[in-house]
């Protein structure tokens, strides 16, 4: 039983424009795996740069000096699994999930949420390979566990079971949104074109703070798709009184939300101040922090929240997270921060259970990757791509006539870890 680090480089295929400027030339993480008595489980860290408040190099330097004590710990949690697996019952539930991953992280001296979140993943890869369980499937599990804990007298029990249990037979893929740099309007119109052939039905658009602008790229791509759905995401750098004269004319278009339209600073205060024209809002620099997200709930104007647990921590607390956003009646996206493959896939099953827990059809931010080279792909990955018709899928899929989980926890006959580090220009890192 070890851990073993790796680092990728992935490059941006084209320049990536947003609010706060160019997102750089590419994108850079670390892969930890967990060599276990099952096999390997993997997480992903990787802090985004311009946001993040750690640094790739402060995640490696903590992770290897620190490397023994996680490996302490996750002995320890091997040693104690039960002999006879339950019938009636997950070993691995939330309880447990919070529990153990609370243990990781206090192996680590210091709060990076890009650490946490790693963890987490390799924590439930494993937990999903020894209940024999797709991840997704687990992760709504433990969604369906909270909630029932969390249910309140305005709903029974056996409502939220029904409500809950209805959604079981859904398929496991969850509608995108495609997401549009800031660009001219004929250089958006095209790539939102592209999208919609591709069919993606939601755009996330990157916008700046001259309102006129953003609103005439609207409306130049809304002549030509009428029936497109749109994000609007200016990165917090929209002033508050600037978009008073503008809320009716932002209101005439197919607006779902606008993400983070002021700093956080001054989100409140913004919120407080939205007349009943304006456009729903929806928090994400804002509740980054568990406090911030808790002062948000049921919040008038709030009706989103778009988590990023790059950014905000691990898969037990983004879990609690869409469950009080429900109880509230608000929803949860999960938004990719141009994460990796591994990442890209957990924010999916994390996107799937908030579907399935709230019973909304909601578009997530999962199309990041079509922005990178990515060359860390599995045999399978390349035949069956992530996305089909503006869907992430998390179906079992076939391959050599055998069923396979598209998860990047490659199956032992697919693939081998010498010839994955090797073939896909992993780099290790050594202490």
């Amino acid at each position: 039983m070890s851990l073993h680090f790796y680092t990728y480089n992935s490059p941006f295929r084209s320049e990536f424009i947003q609010a706060k400027g160019s997102m750089g030339s590419s994108r850079e993480g670390i892969l930890i795996e967990w060599k276990h008595s099952m096999g390997s489980a993997w997480g992903e860290c990787a802090p985004l740069p311009g946001f993040s408040s750690e640094s790739l190099q402060d995640c490696e330097r903590l992770l290897i000096s620190h490397r023994k004590k996680l490996e302490e710990q996750l002995h320890l949690l091997q040693a104690h699994l039960p002999e006879v697996k339950s019938n009636n019952r997950l070993f691995f539930d939330y309880s447990y999930a919070q529990q153990a991953t609370d243990l990781l992280y206090s192996c680590i001296p210091t709060n990076f949420p890009s650490i946490q979140f790693a963890l987490s993943m390799m924590l439930y890869d494993w937990g999903s390979q020894f209940e024999n369980l797709p991840l997704h499937n687990l992760v709504r599990d433990h969604a369906y566990e909270l909630a029932l804990v969390n249910s309140t007298t305005t709903q029974t029990s056996a409502q939220m079971v029904g409500s809950f249990s209805s959604q079981k037979n859904h398929d496991a893929q969850i509608p995108i949104n495609a997401l549009l740099p800031i660009a001219s309007p004929e250089e958006s119109l095209k790539l939102a074109q592209k999208a919609w052939s591709e069919g993606v039905k939601t755009i996330k658009m990157k916008v700046g703070p001259k309102h006129q602008e953003n609103l005439n790229r609207v409306a130049f791509i809304q002549e030509n798709l009428p029936d497109l759905k749109y994000r609007l995401d200016p990165n917090g750098k929209w002033e508050s009184e600037t978009l008073k004269p503008y809320q009716k004319d932002y209101r005439r278009f197919a607006i779902e939300y606008i993400e983070q339209a002021v700093a956080p600073d001054t989100f409140t205060n913004f919120c407080q101040e939205l007349t009943p024209d304006a456009p729903a809002m929806a928090a994400d620099e804002s509740s980054v922090d568990f406090s911030s997200f808790t002062s948000l709930l049921g919040y008038q104007h709030v009706s989103y929240f778009v988590l990023k647990p790059t950014l905000s921590g691990g898969i037990p607390e983004m879990i609690l997270r869409c469950v009080l956003a429900h109880e509230k009646g608000q929803a949860c996206i999960f938004s990719s921060a141009f994460d990796g493959i591994i990442a890209r896939y957990t924010l999916a099953t994390l996107a799937w259970m908030s579907n399935q827990l709230t019973g909304h059809h909601l578009a997530h931010g999962l199309d990041t990757g079509r922005w990178l080279t990515e060359d860390y792909l599995s045999p399978e990955r390349g035949l069956i791509p992530e996305i089909q018709q503006g869907f992430y899928l998390l179906n079992e899929t076939y391959f050599d006539d055998q069923p396979h989980n598209t998860s990047p926890a490659y199956s032992n006959k697919v693939q081998h870890l010498g010839l994955f580090i090797a073939r896909n220009r992993l780099t290790p890192i050594n202490e």
